[in-house]
């Protein structure tokens, strides 16, 4: 009777243990601390605006918002992070165009974009091509004119092939008709200062980073990638007004999870994400880091808009001919 005891008691522990974890699986999302994943180094403009929501958020969750800062190969380390994630909505990523664009310029990225799905379209802000104060372009007219008088000639700062400062730069190029030479940088802060002193011709700029140096005169911006004209750069005409409407792109910055994250976790995570977007105190903070809110405000309307980003890369891929060499 002891030994059969004896023999059954482990059993029971087994069950036991098995509804409790199936009671903890069952409690109400969130029940723990949520974690969005950044793929850059702390203090920059994807780091500042995923923080402003992680506060507003957690208001809303009744959990707190973990900012883990992941920089490394490109982004991947931070994606391939949270891709071995649970899909489970405690693990998300905050992340801009390359998540779209990097698996159709890197064969070796080793994800598709259709392994994220779009939580929440947290903001977006337009891009600037920029030269030098002293630089003898005054319009993109000029600038034009000189590149396809001198094909190859004309220089460009970029972080990197697929990068944000360097497909806007192609989608123009490609608009244009002429050809430029990429040289690349390992960082925005290191890029400006040759780009100001001329011995780099331009670079494409976002207000945060190039606004200031405008004003100052030091920089000189010759056409903005927003549809118009956009209240971060008043004065200066959208690719579009000037006859390039295939150069228009928006910078954007998304809340994304893992494709297979529940939908009733999904809604949650939006519908926290959508609130917050109320907070004025957000919407100030946003406007102080030259971020604009945008009209899409669903998961839906956001996914819709990744699929026609993701194909609009793909085919300049193709057409530019755009990979990253590992060799």
């Amino acid at each position: 009777m002891k030994r059969r005891a004896f023999i059954q008691t482990p059993a029971a522990l087994i069950v036991g243990t098995t509804l409790c974890s199936a009671a903890l699986s069952q409690e109400p999302f969130p029940y723990k601390p949520i974690r969005f994943v950044i793929p850059s180094a702390p203090g920059g403009v994807s780091d500042a605006v995923a923080r402003v929501y992680g506060e507003r958020m957690s208001k809303y969750l009744k959990q707190p918002v973990l900012i883990e800062n992941m920089p490394g190969a490109e982004t991947l380390l931070a994606v391939r992070h949270v891709l071995k994630s649970p899909a489970d909505g405690y693990t998300l990523i905050v992340s801009a165009n390359t998540v779209v664009t990097l698996p159709h310029v890197d064969k070796s990225a080793g994800y598709n974009p259709s392994d994220f799905t779009g939580v929440s379209y947290l903001s977006k802000m337009p891009m600037a091509l920029v030269v030098s104060g002293q630089s003898p372009f005054r319009t993109l007219a000029e600038l034009v004119a000189a590149a396809k008088k001198a094909p190859g000639t004309i220089t460009f700062a970029s972080l990197g092939i697929g990068t944000t400062s360097h497909m806007p730069v192609e989608l123009f190029t490609q608009s244009a008709g002429i050809k430029l030479q990429l040289i690349p940088y390992k960082g925005i802060p290191l890029a400006i200062p040759d780009v100001v002193s001329g011995r780099v011709t331009l670079m494409m700029g976002t207000s945060p980073s190039v606004g200031a140096l405008i004003k100052a005169g030091k920089l000189r911006a010759l056409a903005v990638t927003s549809e118009t004209r956009s209240p971060s750069f008043p004065n200066t005409p959208a690719f579009a007004e000037l006859g390039y409407v295939e150069s228009t792109y928006e910078l954007f910055l998304g809340l994304m999870a893992p494709a297979k994250i529940p939908p009733a976790v999904l809604k949650i995570l939006s519908d926290a994400a959508e609130e917050a977007k109320n907070d004025l105190d957000l919407r100030e903070r946003l406007e102080a880091l030259g971020q604009e809110l945008p009209s899409q405000t669903t998961p839906e309307q956001f996914n819709a808009f990744l699929r026609r980003e993701e194909e609009k890369m793909k085919k300049l891929v193709k057409e530019a001919n755009i990979q990253i060499s590992r060799s």
